[in-house]
Order: C-alpha cells, then structure tokens, then sequence
C-alpha cells in the first residue's frame, strides 16, 4: 500500500527528478506539475504556475505537496531577469497557497523552495535558520519568497521553507560545469576563495525531505551539509578527487567577471557565499551520510560519467 500521494511542482527540474525518483522508490505516488504537457515518466499534470486549475485538485488528500519551481539562477540577473526570477517563483507559491487555503482536505505538508542566498553574502559568518537575512537581490528574493508561504493561512497543513545549498549530483549541475574545469587543469579558485560554499550530496538533499514527510518540523530548514568550504578549499578537494595537481591558476575577479559576461552567466553566484550549518536538522535527528566534503566527492565521482573524470 503506498505510504500516500506526493505533488511535486517544478518535478520536470534537477531537484524535482531527483526527489520524485527517492520517494517513488519508498513506495509515494508522484504526481508532476509541469508547464509541459508531457515527459515525465510519473503522473504528469499541466499547469501555468499562477492560476487556479485541474491541478488543483490533484492537492487533496495528498500527503505533501513540494514546490520546486523557479527559474535558473545561473543565468545573468539583469533587471529584466530579476523580474522573472521573482515572478516564477512567488506566483507558484501563492498558486499552491490559494489552492491549500480552499481545500476541504489539503495536503499534511507543504514545503516550498528558498535558498541559502537568504543570508546575502555573509563572510565567515555561522548561520543557522535562526540568523537574519542578508541584503541584495537574492536576499531580499529569498525573503519575499518565504513570507509568500508565510502569509498563507493553512491550519490543517504543515510549512517548510527549504533554504537549499549548492546541490552536488552525479547527474551534472555545479559539480560537472567544475569537474570540466577542473580535468582541463584550471582547477584553481575564483576571487578571493575565501566565499564560503555550503554544499549538499544529492542523496542526502533527497534524504532531508523523506525526513521532513516523517517528522512535525516545520518553518525553515537549511539543506546543507554540516560542513561547509571556502571556494579555495572546495577546488583542492576537487583537484585531489579528480586526480589534478594540488595547485592550479586561480581566477582573478575581473577576469571572471568578464568571463560570466561573455557566457551570459551570473558572478554574484559564485564570488559571493554563505556559511550555513543545518542546525534545525541535526538538532531534530537527521543524520547525514555524507558530512564531509571529501567523502562525498569520492562518492560521487565514482558514479559520475566517465567523461567527467578523465
């Protein structure tokens, strides 16, 4: 018998494939909601991220329903892309949010994305989900994000706001736009190297929220490991896990800068960084199998595509 019914909106993305496949391997239904009509190999249900539908059925009597949608942060943040980085992620939260509030039989949980950018660049401050928001843009996003959620009125169903780090996956993402880096020989840190990198292996992401289902937590939680890396010394454990040279040419900030540019890439992502601890987590019993960095890059990599690491 199937432990209940799980709407992941924005399953169609990198995390949303990733956590669909866990829990359907535990046994949950898994309903997509995507702008597309087709291609997932789960329940696929189409929706507009922003209006009232047949999706929003889907939401009753569900065990959870997690939101994961949003546009690319990588991409350059001009001011007309900040509009559809916001847009794309506070529309679908207050879509799922007004569909909650209406239902007779909401969903038990509700866990909507953030995202460490919460805490604005932050030095090598300790953050902890108790620790303030940050300012710039991705800060005050990430806070306009949350309070969407927030301002929902949903007795009958809980609310988690994912404050997500840097996901590490076998499957590509930063780890495999890194290791291509890293295998040319030009490995070596960006900036200062200085900006923290507060990471998380992909099974352990999936893990966190298979615990959120299980447990009474509620408010935000930070999915990161324990044990965040200045850029420096992330791109040395890298360089040692892909058997590179323990040193490689850094890339000065201009340089980057011109670089991201030229590729339509976004710098503050990578030039700026946050030092967050898990503390909600670990404090509630969750318990990661991977805390270091060097374990979970050897994990990884092994699982990684050769092209990846020769």
């Amino acid at each position: 018998m199937s432990p209940g019914k799980i709407v992941i909106a924005g399953g169609s993305g990198f995390l949303g494939q990733a956590v669909a496949d866990h829990l359907s391997d535990l046994g949950y239904e898994i309903v997509i909601l995507s702008r597309s009509a087709s291609g997932s190999k789960y329940k696929n249900v189409q929706w507009d991220g922003k209006s009232q539908g047949a999706w929003s059925s889907e939401l009753d009597g569900a065990e959870a329903v997690i939101n994961f949608s949003g546009a690319n942060i990588a991409k350059a943040w001009t001011p007309k892309y900040q509009q559809v980085l916001a847009s794309s992620r506070i529309e679908p939260t207050d879509a799922i949010g007004k569909t909650i509030s209406d239902s007779v039989n909401p969903p038990k949980l509700w866990i909507n994305g953030s995202a460490i950018g919460y805490y604005g660049d932050s030095g090598d401050q300790s953050l902890s989900e108790a620790s303030a928001s940050g300012e710039g843009f991705m800060g005050e996003l990430c806070v306009k994000w949350e309070r969407a959620q927030e301002e929902w009125v949903t007795p009958k169903t809980r609310k988690i706001a994912i404050r997500t780090g840097v996901v590490l996956s076998p499957d590509g993402g930063a780890l495999q736009q890194l290791s291509k880096i890293t295998k040319a020989f030009l490995g070596g840190h960006v900036g200062s190297g200085e900006q923290y990198m507060s990471w998380i292996h992909l099974e352990d992401y999936c893990r966190i929220v298979e615990w959120m289902l299980k447990t009474d937590i509620h408010g935000p939680i930070n999915a990161t490991a324990p044990n965040p890396a200045t850029n420096k010394e992330f791109m040395s454990e890298l360089r040692k896990a892909l058997g590179r040279p323990p040193i490689a040419p850094p890339a000065p900030e201009a340089v980057f800068k011109l670089a991201c540019s030229v590729m339509g890439l976004e710098p503050t992502v990578i030039l700026q960084g946050q030092r967050v601890f898990p503390i909600a987590a670990q404090a509630n019993g969750f318990r990661f199998l991977y805390p270091d960095l060097d374990e979970a890059l050897d994990n990884l990599l092994d699982d990684a595509p050769d092209a990846w690491r020769k």
